[in-house]
């Protein structure tokens, strides 16, 4: 089949690969319903899984040039081959892998909402659901990097907020596992650190730069260094991050300062110092702003609502929650095991 469509012209490949991947059609046991987003590579659609009843998303390389689909088949494995060694409620589930002659696909939990960069368009993040959105970004950044895994592209787009208030982070295809020489300068110009310009030694520290340049740019407004297409002002001697943040707290000021240090040295070690950090700035936050439960509900679409009697302990709230949320998950599987086998 890519030979085939590999024979088609240019001006109608486009054409041809939109024929196979179509609302309606069948691919094994999943009926495409709906397109419902386009990644740098990928086509995403709802989808029904015919054999168990429930709703999925149906990830595909998207169409173009015979090189570039291969290009993109490659990451859509790299992506299947990262997330599976992860699980964790702060990133997006994937359910089964497949081939079919449209190519290999990826199905993945159908997730509900909008992601950060389409929130960042429509209105400006309060600074209290913008620290807690980091935080839940932090929660899987711990995860991966205790499995040995780096994202390297992490940026607003692949951060997706759920109607439930949970936060995901999606896009997994340019993902590396520690020791593998992770050097190519892939990324997103606007969040990648200055070793990924380079072609350096890429680890957890790579990760932590552009989950700070997520934040920043959610904090104030604009990028931390300016970027072109091919160059960013992080390259320059004496960088230094634009941080303009009205209202910021001071030492969410310093610990952005660090974490978008042009030196890897200099910046907070992996997902577990970063998300200690944001912990501690936000225990503060929180007790010298002491919000009410219904501030903290119509910050966000679904946020989660909040019981304050006298003091709490935020840190042990936060550090609480994939427990929970893992023995949720351990409850619902055990529970479809019991109706296959009863059925």
């Amino acid at each position: 089949m890519m030979k085939k469509l590999a024979a088609v012209p240019t001006d109608d490949f486009e054409q041809a690969w939109r024929r196979i991947l179509v609302p309606g059609a069948i691919i094994g046991r999943f009926e495409l319903l709906r397109e419902v987003g386009r990644g740098s590579f990928g086509v995403v659609f709802e989808a029904k899984d015919r054999q168990l009843g429930r709703l999925v998303a149906f990830k595909a390389v998207k169409s173009g040039r015979e090189s570039q689909v291969m290009f993109r088949q490659d990451l859509l494995q790299r992506e299947a081959e990262a997330v599976a060694q992860l699980n964790h409620p702060n990133i997006v589930s994937l359910h089964d892998v497949g081939t079919c002659e449209s190519g290999p696909y990826l199905i993945m939990e159908l997730l509900r909402g909008e992601t950060l960069r389409a929130r960042m368009r429509r209105e400006r993040m309060p600074l209290p659901e913008a620290l807690e959105v980091a935080i839940e970004m932090a929660w899987a950044l711990d995860h991966a990097h205790a499995a040995g895994v780096i994202h390297r592209d992490l940026k607003p787009a692949n951060v997706f907020l759920c109607t439930s208030g949970q936060v995901k982070v999606l896009d997994f295809g340019i993902a590396h596992v520690f020791g593998v020489g992770a050097r190519n300068a892939v990324g997103t110009p606007a969040y990648m650190a200055p070793e990924q310009w380079r072609q350096g030694p890429q680890d957890a520290r790579t990760d932590v730069f552009g989950a700070a340049a997520t934040l920043a740019r959610v904090v104030t407004g604009q990028l931390p260094y300016r970027v072109t297409e091919d160059r960013s002002a992080v390259l320059e001697p004496g960088a230094r991050p634009r941080l303009d943040a009205p209202g910021a707290p001071p030492q969410l000021v310093a610990l952005l300062q660090r974490a978008l240090s042009p030196n890897p040295e200099g910046r907070p070690r992996d997902g577990r110092a970063w998300l200690d950090a944001l912990l501690e700035i936000h225990e503060a936050l929180d007790k010298t702003q002491a919000m009410t439960v219904e501030q903290r509900a119509g910050a966000r679409s679904g946020a989660r609502a909040k019981t304050r009697t006298g003091e709490r302990d935020d840190r042990q709230a936060w550090r609480s929650r994939p427990v929970v949320f893992a023995a949720i998950a351990a409850l619902s599987a055990v529970a479809a095991l019991a109706y296959l086998l009863l059925s």
